[in-house]
């Protein structure tokens, strides 16, 4: 089981506490090593020091070498509490869990082991600074971007929370240089039935993918290019053996197979990304095929019109949590509409599509919210299906609060107005913070059929026709069908007597 990064330091330093020191000593000719002091004389000192991040060696040095004031000694809180600091800030969208963690195995252990220091002291204020994090979380705050948000602005960025999640683990693995994982990551970003597509991260995330796409693909088609001769190697090899060595190697060489084999197809079943394998060259091939089809594809879009069309969405999605009760609110969310709309008109065509789908859906949510604000105190609010007329804001009269030309320019872009959509919380609205068409939790996605990142045109939500209300079957009707039904229960015993007749 792989950890995070966030679990693999934890992990380490908890491994490492209580054993943490390190010395730093000075050369003459400013080479420092770092390490441990073991021993002393007057006239020099042995040292354990690293040679590389993993590599240790233990020399003698004499005085002489050593720059004047060079020893530094470092004591064990000291060096642990250079990796606490990395703790403060804390990373982004911790949960309430990796907080309580946080105190329990780090802090407050090293407050036991170094109780009266300097550090410990430092570490008092992290823990009171760690804890008031943690009740942010659980009262519904984040963090993003080093920047809180309350509970209802975490609600109206949740679309964006998500992306900004996943887009961190893609570039976690890119750092790691685990190209297949990245990818698999992005394809996350891309689906458009989960409204990601829209988010300010997804352009960013594109940007960063395709420079993995120019070094995965360099590399697939350089193991394409190494395969027949590793393969001959490798049968060349195979010749020159004798018992029991062929018999041992080809057994190793069967059993690798088999493992890359179901290996490929359970990754198959989950992803177009499986891992390079450098003696099968079709499975090189099709890998290298996806790859250079997936950068051409990816090349194509307008991403500086994307990033304007998701910064308006952002703005879209900010508004909407209070655009039902407040007019300014409402005024920012068409306005929002309108410039998103006027920018994805020069987005590339399937990027249009996937907005066309956004965009109605909020087209009709701004309708619904524009009559609920005019409503006067006291008023029925607006039905929340079946509302005749539409929208003022839709239609072109602007409603208080909202601005002529934001209501002009909402008429323009649709040929006909769309019926209101149904309240927040209502089946078909999509929630607060939501872009509409993405398939709710707990719901099979419906197969798509364009690769990832190919946004399907989504149909606005449509309100069920209400019935009229008080209205129902009559007497009079109920009174015409009796005798319709006596009617041809006659006509069927007559038919049938004269057919018993006949016989």
């Amino acid at each position: 089981m792989k950890l995070s990064r966030y679990q693999s330091v934890v992990y380490a330093l908890a491994c490492s506490a209580g054993y943490l020191h390190a010395d730093i000593v000075t050369l003459k000719d400013g080479k420092k090593l770092e390490g441990n002091i073991t021993a002393e004389t007057p006239t020099s000192i042995h040292m354990r020091y690293r040679l590389t991040p993993k590599v240790w060696d233990d020399k003698d040095i004499l005085r002489s070498d050593i720059a004047e004031g060079g020893i530094l000694k470092q004591k064990p809180e000291e060096v642990e509490m250079i990796e606490l600091k990395k703790f403060d800030p804390t990373p982004d969208l911790m949960s309430a869990e990796k907080y309580e963690a946080l105190i329990q195995d780090r802090l407050r252990p090293f407050l036991n082991r170094y109780p009266g220091t300097k550090e410990a002291a430092e570490v008092e204020k992290i823990i009171t600074k760690v804890q008031e994090e943690k009740e942010r979380v659980v009262a519904g705050g984040a963090k993003l971007e080093g920047k809180w948000l309350t509970r209802e602005e975490a609600k109206a960025e949740s679309l964006n929370i998500k992306a900004y999640g996943i887009r961190a683990t893609l570039l976690e693995k890119i750092a790691a240089k685990d190209y297949s994982g990245a990818l698999r990551e992005f394809d996350k970003l891309t689906d458009p039935r989960t409204g990601l597509p829209a988010s300010v991260y997804y352009p960013k995330a594109v940007e960063a993918i395709l420079a993995v796409l120019t070094s995965y693909e360099g590399q697939i088609n350089q193991m394409i290019k190494d395969q027949p001769f590793l393969q001959k190697s490798r049968e060349d090899s195979t010749k020159k053996l004798i018992e029991p060595d062929l018999t041992r190697l080809n057994d190793a060489i069967k059993r690798e197979q088999e493992t890359w084999k179901a290996n490929f197809e359970d990754e198959r079943q989950v992803t177009r990304w499986y891992t390079p394998y450098k003696y099968d060259l079709e499975s090189l091939k099709t890998l290298g095929k996806t790859v250079s089809e997936e950068k051409e594809r990816l090349s194509s879009l307008k991403l500086d019109v994307a990033e304007k069309v998701n910064e308006a969405i952002a703005r879209l999605l900010r508004a909407d949590a209070k655009a039902g009760k407040d007019k300014a609110e409402l005024a920012k969310m068409g306005a929002a509409i309108v410039e998103g709309e006027t920018a994805a008109a020069n987005a590339d065509p399937t990027s249009k599509a996937f907005y066309r789908s956004v965009f109605a859906s909020y087209r009709e949510r701004h309708a619904y919210f524009s009559q609920m604000v005019s409503a006067a105190p006291g008023q029925s609010q607006p039905a929340a299906t079946g509302a005749a007329g539409g929208s003022s804001a839709i239609t072109g009269t602007a409603t208080p609060g909202v601005d002529d030309r934001v209501a002009a320019a909402l008429a323009a872009a649709s040929s006909a107005a769309p019926a209101p959509a149904p309240a927040a919380g209502a089946p078909g609205m999509a929630a607060p913070g939501a872009v509409p068409g993405a398939v709710p939790p707990g719901t099979a996605p419906q197969p798509v059929a364009q690769q990832p990142g190919y946004a399907q045109p989504q149909a606005a939500p449509t309100a069920p026709a209400a019935e009229p209300e008080g209205e129902g079957m009559s007497t009079m009707t109920m009174i015409f069908i009796g005798i319709g039904v006596v009617g041809l229960v006659l006509l069927l015993t007559i038919l049938g007597g004269k057919k018993k007749k006949k016989e």
